[in-house]
């Protein structure tokens, strides 16, 4: 089973009935999927980029910091 979209969740009759009973506009409930798929995709580009490599150089400045704080202790 896939997810439903962002369309599809807008046009169910049951979300639309429940939306109706907790009195949450169209409007309102649509701005918040956007920015929660928007926070999700962030995430995951950020857990994308946390899984490749540093370059050699950002690699060696991180490695004199470490040891610079190191010898500070």
């Amino acid at each position: 089973m896939r997810d439903m979209t962002i369309s599809e969740i807008l046009c169910d009759p049951l979300i639309r009935q429940l939306m109706r009973a907790d009195r949450v506009s169209l409007d309102v409930f649509a701005t918040l999927l956007r920015e929660a798929a928007a926070r999700a995709d962030a995430q995951a580009m950020k857990g994308f980029s946390a899984a490749v490599p540093p370059d050699d150089n950002e690699a060696s400045e991180q490695s004199r910091e470490t040891i610079m704080q190191t010898e500070a202790v």
